[in-house]
């Protein structure tokens, strides 16, 4: 059976009662009400608005931010770590009392950990690890690839042509895609790289499996492709299926409700379903302890659960989470 099932730590706090008024969001702005007991100012760093997976999170966090009457405000780097180590100094200035910051490496934004560090303001990060000023991380970076890397090598049987569209500015990306790497060791799987782009990953997908198809035409062997998320996944299937193509594999990481559909109707072989709802209500509800503790609180990664989706499994995992499926 092909799940990985992870404790996740304590269930969901109940809300703070005596609420006078019931906290709001629109997505770009602020976020407030008057849930709680104590009110917080927090700052979010998206990674790309693009970023299904991240922002499902993200808005899971609101969700609980607004029953508690925290402040919210989110800012959109597009990508970029520039952009992103200026918004957590924009947030700093502003003198939040948490900055969250998604999928960007802790070490590739030091400038602004160190400027959060110095104000005495913590960070969580949703899978870009923990470190010094980083007290708390939700990883979900090679564990979630290990079990669909391994049901790839199996399905090829060892050997074939493998297209792997990876990113090498995200750290779940880069965990995912070593996690690959580690269960192809040995085999006779013989690997084209290519480095997607975001914005633009799911075209990206698509424009390499096109250019990669050329060269690997029907009847030459086993043929998979292996994306270190769903969006470029989707892209390569959307190629295939314009080629009239039905003898290459899909893998994909995330579990997007449109992954799990491609699944489900034998577009995709696989994609590994990460619950990042519940990880970013875990994040919230442990906020207010990050926030007591410090930026000098020991640093500690939680792991996400996840569920490798294949058409096998397909109906354990619409029971186990019958939210996700369309």
């Amino acid at each position: 059976m092909n799940i990985r099932r992870m404790a996740f730590g304590a269930t969901m706090a109940a809300v703070l009662a005596t609420a006078s008024a019931c906290g709001s969001s629109d997505g770009d702005g602020d976020s407030g009400g008057g849930g709680g007991d104590e009110s917080y100012d927090i700052g979010i760093v998206q990674f790309s608005a693009t970023d299904e997976t991240a922002e499902k999170a993200i808005n899971s966090y609101i969700d609980v931010a607004d029953e508690e009457g925290w402040n919210v405000t989110k800012v959109d780097p597009q990508g970029s770590v520039d952009k992103a180590i200026s918004a957590v100094n924009d947030f700093v200035q502003k003198g939040v009392d948490l900055i969250i910051v998604t999928v960007f490496p802790t070490d590739q934004i030091t400038g602004g950990v160190r400027a959060a560090t110095e104000a005495g303001i913590p960070i969580i990060s949703f899978s870009g690890g923990s470190g010094e000023g980083v007290p708390l991380n939700a990883d979900s970076g090679a564990l979630v690839s290990t079990d669909i890397s391994k049901q790839l090598v199996d399905d090829m049987g060892g050997e074939g042509e493998l297209l792997l569209l990876g990113y090498k500015s995200g750290l779940p990306c880069i965990g995912r895609e070593e996690a690959l790497n580690d269960a192809l060791e040995g085999s006779d799987i013989t690997v084209t790289r290519q480095e997607v782009a975001i914005p633009g990953q799911v075209e990206s997908g698509t424009k390499f499996t096109q250019a990669w198809l050329a060269k690997n035409p029907e009847g030459s062997g086993n043929l998979a492709i292996w994306a270190c998320f769903d969006d470029p996944a989707l892209g390569a299937v959307s190629a295939l299926r314009s080629a009239d193509r039905d003898d290459v594999k899909v893998y994909g990481i995330n579990g997007t409700p449109a992954a799990v559909t491609a699944v489900q109707s034998g577009a995709m072989r696989a994609t590994a379903f990460i619950d990042v709802a519940g990880a970013g209500a875990e994040l919230a509800e442990r906020t207010p302890d990050v926030i007591e503790g410090g930026v000098d609180a020991e640093p500690e990664d939680i792991p996400i659960p996840t569920f490798v989706v294949t058409k096998e499994s397909y109906d354990e995992f619409a029971e186990k989470y019958p939210d996700e499926v369309e």
